[in-house]
């Protein structure tokens, strides 16, 4: 990317931790306590923490990894794999990014059909909503970074949190680190799928202005994203006992039943309809991602790409019918985002430090 290509299509440093909190803002938030707190219980959020660091080491293999080669993960599969191995692996992580697409756009339609409009069919709304994605992802990389600035408008609601004190019990709490190791860890794991996200950065590395400078403001979203998730987990033990939360699905929405003003009579329907803003970030960064992956494997153009993976997305999600689908796409997605995660990228890193001690003795 020359001088003036780098003015017109990068950002600044800085912008990328709103990419970061955008892609982990996103709709899995409104269930993200759920599995923590059944398996940690009122120790979920030492869970949190032990995740969150595990992110971060990720994060410093994830930036080596880009600061060595000076290029994204699309060409570093093929430098390090071969054109066709290296292809195969890029054709892998547009599944990957499709897939999640596909699940954060069937959330959204749900939550939407379950507490705003009851009749409303799924087609007409995942139509609506690919055309509008498809304008943004057109418009490129600067644009899609502008709509992750405008999903920072949860943020605002999630302060409404503070209105629902008279309803909070702090005997929840009690009695603290009351649960095992083991099930604090494997409430780590499930957490994993709050943190998936951060691996797109490897794909827009090189649309960053001075990136090495962006390292900071990377682990600075971990942590923005450690402190949302916390305080998440305790609103929720707070507000629900155990035997509620067996029967929610959404807390992070249902909490919004306490929030009551006189001028606003079902605070949770701004809060559902809000989720909007966490929707079109990631939708649009993975449709750019699987789209950018197509242009630099195949010779391809990324505005042909687009509206195939358009038509894909809107089948699949025509054909999820109800919540046991979406949470056996949940349980998929948590799988292979740990595989990603905490299993390829620490095996490229190592890769990577061979592959670098090798070319130094030759």
């Amino acid at each position: 990317m020359n001088a003036s290509d780098s003015n017109r299509f990068t950002v600044s440093p800085y912008l990328i931790f709103v990419v970061i909190q955008s892609m982990q803002f996103g709709l899995g938030f409104v269930s993200m306590s759920v599995k923590p707190i059944r398996l940690a219980g009122q120790d979920a959020w030492v869970s949190v923490i032990l995740c969150a660091i595990g992110i971060h080491i990720v994060l410093f293999m994830m930036y080596r990894i880009l600061n060595h080669n000076e290029t994204d993960l699309i060409q570093i599969h093929q430098q390090f794999f071969g054109k066709w191995a290296g292809g195969g692996l890029n054709l892998l992580f547009i599944l990957y990014f499709l897939m999640i697409s596909i699940y954060q756009l069937r959330v959204f339609i749900e939550v939407i059909q379950v507490w705003i409009f009851p009749e409303q069919k799924t087609w007409p709304l995942a139509l609506a909503l690919l055309l509008l994605a498809y304008y943004m992802v057109a418009g490129g990389f600067r644009v899609i970074v502008g709509i992750c600035l405008c999903s920072f408008i949860n943020h605002i609601l999630f302060i409404s949190m503070v209105f629902t004190a008279p309803f909070l019990h702090f005997n929840n709490l009690l009695p603290v680190m009351d649960h095992s190791p083991s099930e604090i860890i494997k409430a780590a794991k499930e957490l994993t799928f709050s943190y998936m996200g951060v691996e797109i950065l490897l794909f827009c590395y090189s649309f960053i202005k001075s990136p090495k400078k962006s390292q900071k403001w990377a682990h600075w979203a971990i942590v923005g994203m450690t402190i949302l998730y916390i305080v998440e987990i305790l609103f929720t033990l707070l507000l629900f006992k155990s035997e509620q939360l067996s029967t929610e699905i959404w807390p992070a929405l249902s909490k919004y039943k306490f929030v009551q003003f006189p001028f606003i009579e079902r605070f949770e329907f701004i809060g559902a309809s809000a989720t909007t803003f966490r929707l079109f970030p990631i939708l649009c960064l993975c449709l750019w991602a699987s789209s950018r992956v197509i242009k630099l494997t195949f010779p391809v153009k990324q505005r042909t790409a687009l509206p195939i993976f358009l038509v894909l997305l809107f089948i699949a999600v025509c054909l999820i019918p109800d919540r046991n689908e979406i949470e056996f796409i949940q349980s998929w997605l948590s799988t292979i985002g740990v595989c990603v995660i905490f299993v390829y990228i620490p095996f490229l890193y190592v890769f990577n430090s061979i592959r670098k001690k090798v070319r130094r003795t030759t």
